[in-house]
């Protein structure tokens, strides 16, 4: 198949991430969103900007610092939760108290008004056969059966409320996360809360033991957390490659533009690759129209910017054309757990729903092109693993090819470019390409 290159391919992976994290809303992120527009222009589309409000969260400063019984500070390093609050640079300062899970029972007969409330970040520790009940094909299982896949990303169980924590008269909180410094430093988790007002700091396995070390006794701490907010828009893209018209309808592709690293949105460059490739053919050789749509409001709780989902909503002439979509996200992805690189890829996941021929069309597709280590799974918790949760949840033929490493929302100096496998990157584009070209001709969903 005719398509761009691997170094081509990773060329824009790297130049989405030399822009730094694309935090919804933020510089870079309106800067990536402008490139985007440029490169499918360069495809011969015509590109569609259309503006949503959107309430941008940027962290600034932060820091912990505590005060033990003797008088003596102690600078603890720390990462800061995302939209969790802020504080002045002078900080919040207030004595420490535990409160362990942080579940309401756990707040019982504590007065926490005026303090810092110290909890556990909730961590499910899993192997990667706990999602085998929601397989309809895997692609070597055994190899997958007993692979480790706790992963901080996870929003099941639920993430610790700092609404409860403000509710009972707290003024920050640090929450530690029973990872290493290298797994949970700047780990933007949980990604997508609303704001709530209340300051948070994560701390690692080593340094929550040293502050519950220090709370043996009575202890102070200030906690800093300094932020940009503003409420503004932010544009999702739209563009389109018309079809000849032998089939109805239209093929959505689409993925995110906010994101954190180079993992965190690479579905971006697939999907370019896939309009520059699709472009190139001639209109006759496409049963279907493909509407390629980019939203740029992943990262962020959704109280406050419409999702895909309530987009497409408001754009029924959009909405009413898609007979089925196509979401690429997180693409060649290597391990990596606490102890270092695994020396394998990441599990794949090609998540499928609302369609049983279309599930039969990606298993098909999977085995033609050997995609290892890759799982076709079903919807869970209403929803299809990612951005693609929102069409499939308007009831649209849904698949989507994504995988979760452990480092998915970590920001990082280099951005993890050396943990994406430039070939499998391209391989997997290379399937979304041929199951694109299936989509478009499948004669029912």
């Amino acid at each position: 198949m005719d398509l761009v290159d691997s170094g081509t391919l990773m060329s824009w992976v790297k130049a989405m991430s030399d822009l730094g994290p694309r935090f919804t809303g933020g510089h870079a992120h309106r800067r990536y969103v402008d490139l985007v527009e440029a490169q499918l222009r360069s495809c011969g589309l015509t590109v569609g900007r259309h503006p949503v409000p959107i309430n941008a969260w940027e962290a600034g400063a932060w820091s912990l610092t505590v005060e033990d019984v003797g008088g003596r500070t102690h600078r603890l390093p720390s990462s800061y939760r995302p939209y969790s609050g802020q504080t002045s640079s002078d900080g919040v300062r207030g004595e420490l108290i535990e409160v362990g899970a942080g579940q309401p029972a756990d707040y019982e007969g504590k007065d926490v008004r005026g303090r810092v409330v110290v909890a556990d970040y909730p961590l499910p520790r899993m192997p990667f056969g706990a999602v085998f009940p929601l397989a309809d094909y895997i692609h070597q299982p055994e190899d997958l059966r007993n692979e480790d896949y706790t992963r901080l990303w996870q929003t099941v169980p639920a993430q610790l409320s700092l609404d409860l924590a403000r509710q009972h008269g707290a003024i920050a909180m640090v929450d530690i996360i029973d990872l290493p410094p290298d797994h949970t430093r700047l780990q933007y988790s949980p990604h997508q809360q609303p704001q709530s007002g209340l300051p948070a700091l994560h701390l690692d396995r080593v340094e929550g033991r040293l502050l519950r070390d220090l709370m043996r006794a009575p202890a102070k701490a200030t906690v800093t957390l300094t932020a940009a907010t503003q409420r503004t828009t932010i544009d999702y893209l739209t563009a389109e490659l018309k079809g000849n018209g032998s089939l109805p309808g239209a093929v959505m592709v689409g993925t995110h533009t906010d994101g954190q690293n180079a993992i965190e949105e690479n579905g971006v460059p697939a999907v370019l690759a896939l309009a520059r490739y699709f472009a190139a053919l001639p209109q006759a050789s496409r049963p279907r129209d493909v509407l390629f749509v980019l939203s740029p409001n992943h990262m962020t709780a959704h109280n406050h910017t419409p999702d895909l989902r309530t987009w497409l909503e408001q754009n029924p002439a959009l909405r009413d054309r898609i007979v089925a979509c196509l979401v690429p996200e997180h693409l060649g992805a290597q391990g990596w757990t606490e102890n270092g690189p695994t020396d394998r890829s990441e599990p794949a996941v090609l998540g499928t729903g609302n369609s049983d021929a279309l599930t039969a069309l990606v298993i098909d597709q999977v085995k033609e092109h050997d995609l290892a280590r890759t799982a076709v799974l079903k919807p869970f918790n209403d929803g299809l693993y990612g951005e693609a949760t929102y069409p499939y949840r308007l009831g649209i033929p849904t698949a989507t090819l994504i995988s979760g490493p452990a480092y998915l929302v970590q920001v990082a100096p280099n951005g993890h470019l050396d943990r994406i496998d430039p070939d499998l990157m391209h391989t997997q584009t290379v399937f979304l390409a041929s199951l694109l070209t299936n989509m478009l001709a499948l004669p029912t969903y």
